[in-house]
């Protein structure tokens, strides 16, 4: 009994352990119980800013940078230390060169101790001092690392999502092209035994229906591994059905700040670029630094004797200058090297911001292109519907058929399917200049309301 209550115990143990480890990181763990997921696009982002492993590894970085900034601005301060000895001893005066006639060269044994405070301070020393400021830039290029990472894994995660979404859409078309080509086989089966058709046509029917199966085996196979990319990009667990459902209300939000354009002057990759060109000529000025002298002051006191009992109190005040005049060439070489990242920055720059124009000018056409595309496949959508309804009706009169009704169903789906595939090109535009723009993030986080922030908004 003793042992199972300790097993009762350990168990209770990880379980409330994995509740407070979901509640702190704010991941959605929805129940193994439950039989399907629904996932929206804001819901895919939401959760992709708080929980993502990319960004918090970044997170880790930037704490770093921080970290070393306190490391460079300790040589800027006071040192102060103590210190204490004790020893017992005896010498040789010809080890120190001292001899005097009559008197032997050994002495001792004897007792020493001392014991002090002693501060150094850097009076001059402006190596540090660009050290301490290298450090702040790095910090800053940290920071634009976390941003950047943000808005990157926001573009992967929305691509995800539109890619699984279009999979699960295109297995929804091809199981109506199934059910056409199931009926068509079925009624060319019929003919064929009342002596209407043929056995050719029977069996080219055939293959078509065989083809069809093995279309669809594959894009459910497809949707199932885009949904577990996303999931694992998520990290939602991997065996719980997700069905992606459109949110035309957040598709709104992002056309309108898609409407609201800006520059290209929050473009993560522009800044990341200008950042790390700061801290490159930040290295510069700390290796132009480290040819100049430092000026060092350093002050003790304390009690120094043969003991604590037998001793007197003393000092040290002393001012000390060191002027670097050759260290094989070292500082020569990486002032050299600072030179040459500062080129390379400038020129990696000057190419970024050229690209982030030219992925912001492709977006937009993109942009219109895609709507132009997307009007045109609505007008096809609307004339299958009403080629539906005309077919249902004649079905209704007995002008009609069953089949001529799948027939109109399925040019539907397909023109649904193109409808569908615009769609998911227009959205993906507007993600692509949000992302190129650097305000994807900032769109996302308009969305994060209190209730949502710390869980994801999906339903069951």
């Amino acid at each position: 009994m003793k042992l199972r209550r300790i097993f009762i115990l350990i168990a209770l143990g990880v379980f409330f352990a994995s509740a407070v480890l979901a509640q702190e990181t704010g991941s959605p763990l929805p129940s193994k119980e439950q039989d399907i997921f629904h996932l929206t696009l804001k819901d895919a982002l939401v959760s992709a800013v708080k929980i993502n492993f990319q960004v918090m590894m970044a997170n880790a970085r930037l704490e770093q940078a921080i970290a070393r900034i306190s490391q460079a601005q300790a040589d800027l301060m006071p040192h102060i230390e103590g210190v204490a000895s004790t020893s017992r001893q005896s010498s040789d005066l010809r080890a120190e060169g001292i001899q005097f006639p009559g008197i032997g060269p050994h002495f001792g044994p004897y007792n020493t101790f001392d014991a002090r405070g002693r501060v150094t301070l850097a009076l001059f020393d402006l190596s540090a001092f660009e050290r301490f400021q290298s450090a702040k830039r790095k910090e800053s290029l940290s920071e634009v690392e976390v941003q950047k990472t943000r808005e990157d894994v926001l573009a992967l995660v929305a691509t995800l999502f539109i890619d699984a979404q279009r999979k699960q859409q295109t297995v929804k078309l091809i199981q109506t092209l199934l059910e056409r080509d199931q009926m068509a086989f079925n009624l060319s089966e019929d003919n064929l035994s009342q002596g209407l058709g043929s056995i050719l046509d029977t069996n080219k029917l055939k293959s078509d229906l065989d083809q069809t199966k093995y279309l669809l085996s594959q894009a459910k196979l497809q949707a199932d591994d885009a949904c577990l990319d996303l999931a694992a990009a998520l990290q939602l667990p991997l065996d719980v059905p997700m069905v992606l459902v459109e949110d035309k209300a957040f598709q709104r939000k992002l056309e309108v700040n898609v409407v609201n354009d800006s520059t290209d002057e929050n473009s993560p990759d522009r800044a990341l670029a200008a950042s790390q060109l700061e801290v490159s000529k930040a290295d510069q000025k700390t290796a132009k630094a480290d040819f100049l002298p430092k000026v060092t002051g350093t002050a003790d006191y304390g009690r120094s004797g043969e003991s604590p009992e037998h001793g007197s109190n003393t000092y040290f005040v002393g001012l000390k200058a060191t002027v670097p005049l050759w260290e094989g060439g070292s500082q020569q070489a990486k002032l050299k090297e600072t030179k040459a990242k500062i080129k390379e920055d400038e020129a990696s720059l000057l190419d970024t911001s050229q690209q982030v124009q030219v992925n912001i000018a492709k977006a937009r056409e993109a942009i219109v292109e895609a709507d132009d595309l997307r009007k045109a496949k609505s007008q096809e959508c609307q004339t299958a519907q009403r080629s539906l309804i005309i077919a249902l009706r004649s079905q209704e009169s007995g002008s009609g058929s069953v089949f001529e009704v799948m027939l109109a169903k399925a040019q539907l789906a397909l023109s649904e399917d193109e409808y569908n595939e615009s769609q998911a090109a227009w959205e993906m535009a507007l993600i692509d200049l949000l992302h190129a723009q650097g305000r994807l993030r900032g769109v996302v986080k308009k969305e994060i309301t209190p209730v949502e922030n710390g869980q994801i908004t999906g339903t069951s």
